[in-house]
């Protein structure tokens, strides 16, 4: 056998199994010995012959028909597993699925078990439900989504997929859910209610001030108007100042090793004033007696007014006069 004919062969069995396995899911047989039962609905929107028949969430049968029968009432026939037992107080409910609109038979059990259905039974309307509109639910959430935050909205949407998914089991949770939601909102409008009673003054003063406030609003067009007009000027400027920063850091670049040195000197000269505090401290004790000495000679104006009166030099320990009259000048003898 050539190799391309054992391929063909091979995708034609692949493809045939694929095939009956589909053909198997679509047609959702029961698997397994069962019976057949009926349940009277006052409606069955969206419910299709093949939908599952669930128990707690787990597929134990299959919707075989759906009838009209008499005025307002739908009758349909479902196939049951005999391993699952339908009881006269078992109740059942349309459900959804998914978010796609599929729905299913929902089996709630009773208060008490009850006694267990022959085949061909048929459930009463006073024990079935069919369930809730998906789309007035949708619809009547619309105003709430629109004001709900992001989270809040998911929260929601996740009871309420939850709810059509079968997994919430009663629309308790989502109506609890939406009533902690709606008490939400109604404390953030009494929160917005009460910052609308506080604006009130406000806006009633802005609207006595209207004159002042147009007044303002033309002065700030007028001043928004000439800087536009200034622009050029004000780019020029700030091209300056940034010329400006460029020289005076080059500038600080160059005198920094010299101010370091003059740092390092006035820190001398301050440890110099320290170490000689005491000498400073008698120097400014004795400095009003200097100034006064030198206040007299300096009267006659911004010189010293100084006579020598004596001039003498020792020689071999004899002191020798060097002025002409003596060991004083002739003004001091005066």
């Amino acid at each position: 056998m050539k190799p391309i004919l054992i391929k063909f062969v091979a995708f034609a069995v692949a493809a045939l199994i694929a095939l009956v396995v589909l053909a198997n899911t679509m047609d959702n047989q029961v698997a397994g010995s069962s019976h057949e039962y009926s349940a009277d609905f006052s409606n069955v929107s969206g419910l299709r012959v093949g939908d599952d028949v669930r128990a707690a969430g787990v597929r134990v049968g299959r919707v075989e028909s759906i009838n009209l029968r008499g005025g307002d009432t739908a009758r349909v026939k479902f196939t049951l597993s005999d391993e699952q037992g339908l009881f006269d107080t078992t109740g059942i409910v349309i459900r959804y699925q998914n978010l796609l609109g599929q729905r299913y038979l929902s089996l709630t059990p009773g208060e008490e078990k009850g006694k267990r259905l022959v085949g061909d039974s048929i459930v009463p309307e006073s024990r079935t439900s069919p369930g809730f509109d998906l789309t007035a639910l949708l619809n009547g959430f619309e105003p709430l989504f629109a004001t709900l935050e992001p989270e809040q909205i998911n929260r929601l949407s996740e009871s309420i997929m939850a709810v059509m998914q079968g997994q919430g089991g009663t629309i308790e949770s989502l109506l609890s859910e939406t009533a902690e939601l709606t008490n939400h909102l109604a404390d953030k409008d009494e929160v917005l209610g009460r910052v609308l009673d506080n604006l009130t003054p406000v806006l009633k003063n802005v609207s006595g001030q209207d004159e002042q406030l147009d007044s303002t609003i033309e002065s700030l067009q007028t001043l928004m108007t000439r800087l536009a007009s200034e622009r050029k000027t004000i780019g020029d400027t700030i091209d300056g100042v940034t010329e400006l920063s460029a020289v005076t850091a080059d500038l600080a670049t160059d005198v920094r090793p010299s101010f370091d040195k003059d740092v390092a000197s006035l820190r001398q000269t301050a440890k110099l004033f320290v170490d000689n505090t005491e000498a400073l401290i008698r120097a400014f004790k004795t400095l009003p007696k200097t100034t006064e000495a030198f206040a007299r000679p300096m009267s006659s104006g911004t010189w010293l007014d100084i006579y020598i009166c004596n001039i003498e030099t020792v020689i071999r320990g004899a002191s020798v006069p060097l002025g002409p009259d003596g060991p004083y000048s002739a003004v001091c003898s005066r």
